[in-house]
């Protein structure tokens, strides 16, 4: 009998433990904010694909940045576009507006998959706005309205406030690791664009309790722009954790925009940006193990001395109700049991007098 109640016991407790794991943010669900004007979302290049724009996987995700109908999208006809505002979905251009085309949000993922570890989940937060200066997305500011073409419901509301919730929406189900910027055509050359995106970049880290040391990549816009790539430049430098994507000897398809091909390569030089800012530890390579504890195998060494009431006669159950046997010297400080993140396991003293959870990170 005590044998029975004890399994009921823990079937119920990890039941528990399971629910608030399924309902935590997945600490290998990257997210990245996307966000701008037009080149960051896709520019209107609808034609000009080529086979590997429409490649789609289920590790690339993007959090739909309006509705969309079935037969709405100009691209990737392979694929349903009906899409649901703020809702996910696995990723395939266009990733804002339905008739938009390719973009630098794309190419960035795709590059990105080719050197961070398996196990980790790509999630894309399209905010890009075409043709609006940088001052529609100060906080607290009034008189934005958006026209239909740049976003369909935004009308006179804040963009601050939708691109915050939208990315608290993305917190729900995973981690932001990063923002990707592209703006300046409507304001090339100012001199209130460096402060005033600083401030917006700052506003945002304290509003989604973001490091300081949240990696920022910030674009060039196509070559001819030479009063304003300089400023775009001066920002990479000043502004903390910050990298530049180049478009030097990009092509555009007309005087505002990159051409797909340039899309691409602008995709490219993000990712490439983004990943010489951000360590193995921060996101892991492919064949790499990072300092937090096993991203290769998934793997941590469990220490009996992570848990201090740990002495020895303990047992280590698996969701299955397996026992788990230790390696190592069953009586020393440092037996260990290997458990695989993100699993929950009973440790259980003697005949049950003792039992609590491990929850491995």
């Amino acid at each position: 009998m005590k044998f029975c109640n004890f399994f009921i016991l823990f079937i119920g407790i990890v039941q528990f433990f399971v629910s608030m794991l399924a309902a935590a943010p997945d600490p290998n669900f990257h997210c990245y904010l996307l966000f701008g004007q037009s080149n960051m979302a896709g520019g209107g290049n609808t034609s000009g694909l080529i086979d590997g724009d429409c490649d789609t996987t289920p590790r690339v995700k993007v959090l739909a940045f309006c509705d969309c109908t079935e037969g709405s999208g100009q691209n990737c006809r392979t694929y349903s576009s009906k899409r649901e505002h703020d809702k996910w979905y696995t990723a395939f251009p266009p990733l804002h507006m339905c008739s938009e085309g390719i973009s630098p949000g794309d190419w960035f993922a795709k590059t990105m998959l080719d050197s961070i570890h398996e196990d980790i989940t790509i999630g894309l937060i399209p905010c890009a706005l075409s043709g609006q200066s940088i001052k529609v997305f100060v906080k607290g500011g009034g008189n934005f309205n958006i026209p239909t073409w740049a976003h369909p419901t935004i009308g006179n509301n804040s963009p601050y406030d939708w691109m915050l919730a939208r990315c608290k929406t993305a917190q729900e189900s995973g981690v932001i690791k990063g923002i990707l910027f592209h703006q300046g055509e409507s304001d090339p050359g100012a001199d209130y664009w460096i402060s005033t995106t600083k401030g917006i970049f700052d506003n945002l880290k304290t509003d989604l309790g973001l490091n300081d040391s949240l990696p920022v990549v910030v674009g060039e816009l196509i070559p001819s722009y030479t009063n304003h790539n300089p400023l775009v430049r001066q920002l990479a430098d000043q502004y903390p954790k910050c990298g530049l994507a180049s478009s030097e000897g990009l092509t555009a398809k007309d005087q505002y925009h990159f051409n797909p091909d340039g899309m691409r390569a602008m995709g490219k030089r993000y990712a490439e940006a983004f990943l010489a800012l951000a360590d193995n530890d921060y996101v892991p390579r492919k064949g790499t193990t990072s300092a937090a504890g096993g991203h290769a195998k998934r793997i941590r060494s469990y220490y009996r001395q992570n848990i201090r009431s740990w002495n020895g006669d303990e047992k280590v159950y698996s969701l299955d109700g397996k026992v788990l046997p230790k390696c190592g010297n069953s009586e020393h400080l440092n037996a260990r049991y290997h458990l695989r993140s993100g699993n929950v396991y009973l440790v259980v003293r003697g005949n049950g007098a003792e039992m609590r959870m491990v929850v491995v990170p």
